[in-house]
């Protein structure tokens, strides 16, 4: 919705600048009827895939093509030479996202009120620097609390938000799937070894000299796939990685690995993409992941 309003708003700026030019009276009638049919259709097709895409259908509910068409028109219509209009339109706008941003954290906003107070401050021809001070010390004072609203609104949709993804059925198979993966592993292999945070590894060579260590570099071959042996990625030409830089398991992991090492990481969901997972590799909410990972090099 936002990157809606965000081309609504790019395009009644760009309409108060275009006002600034006048015509040259010259042009050609074919061109410029050209260029306005381009200028239309590129800008309505731009907003077209951003609505189509972005928009749930709940919020297209409310916010209409009819109604979005109707808002266009009116300032696209509207006589150039009204400069002073056209500038209300375009801080009309402006207002009218920051009202938008209160109510979606639930601060009602009377917009009446917010009109006629504005008015009242901007028709004064002379203000007091007193007056100044005392009006923004208050305002600042009031979007404090308003801010910590907002926060307080957003940190509990944000868990809410979370804790779906966390119960989705998905993510909950997943979640079962790797824990009982990972008790098998250990049950059938004791030389498997269980870390603090979870990460689960089997040595099969130890390597030798200094262990890449937190923070550093390792030029690597690996593969890696989910508990059911679908592979979702694999380098058998070597890629250097730095432990920072990957998922937290897979970081803990080679962070002790040595030159010539090879090792299986097991990485549970949570130290891997986690409830997001990674759509694009084909990795669903909480997957574990198993990597056959080698360390080619260490570089210095």
């Amino acid at each position: 919705m936002k990157k809606i309003v965000l081309a609504c708003g790019a395009a009644a700026a760009i309409l108060a600048v275009a006002t600034g030019c006048s015509g040259s009276g010259s042009d050609n009638a074919a061109f410029t009827d050209s260029l306005s049919v381009a200028f239309g259709e590129s800008n309505g097709t731009r907003l077209a895939t951003d609505y189509n895409v972005s928009l749930s259908d709940e919020q297209k509910a409310t916010m209409r093509k009819e109604d979005i068409l109707r808002g266009i028109k009116q300032v696209v219509m509207t006589d150039t030479t009204q400069q002073g209009y056209l500038t209300g339109l375009s801080i009309g706008l402006g207002l009218a996202g920051q009202i938008m941003r209160f109510e979606e954290a639930g601060i009602n906003i009377d917009r009446a009120k917010v009109y006629e107070a504005y008015a009242k401050a901007f028709v004064n021809d002379s203000i007091s620097p007193d007056k100044v001070r005392q009006v923004e010390e208050e305002f600042q004072a009031l979007s404090q609390k308003a801010n910590q609203l907002m926060m307080d609104f957003y940190d509990q949709k944000a868990a809410a938000e979370r804790k779906a993804k966390e119960e989705a059925p998905e993510a909950v198979e997943n979640t079962k799937a790797g824990e009982e993966y990972i008790k098998k592993m250990i049950a059938d292999d004791p030389t498997v070894t269980v870390t603090g945070s979870g990460l689960v590894y089997k040595v099969i060579s130890e390597g030798s000299g200094e262990p890449v260590g937190e923070g550093g570099r390792a030029v690597v071959k690996y593969s890696g796939r989910l508990v059911d042996g679908t592979e979702f990625d694999s380098n058998s030409e070597g890629v250097t990685f730095s432990t920072n830089r990957v998922v937290p398991g897979f970081g803990e992991g080679l962070a002790m690995m040595k030159k010539g090492a090879h090792y299986i990481l097991i990485i549970p969901g949570k130290l891997a993409y986690g409830i997001d997972g990674a759509p694009q590799a084909g990795i669903g909410p909480n997957a574990t992941l198993i990597f056959d990972v080698e360390v080619v090099d260490i570089p210095k």
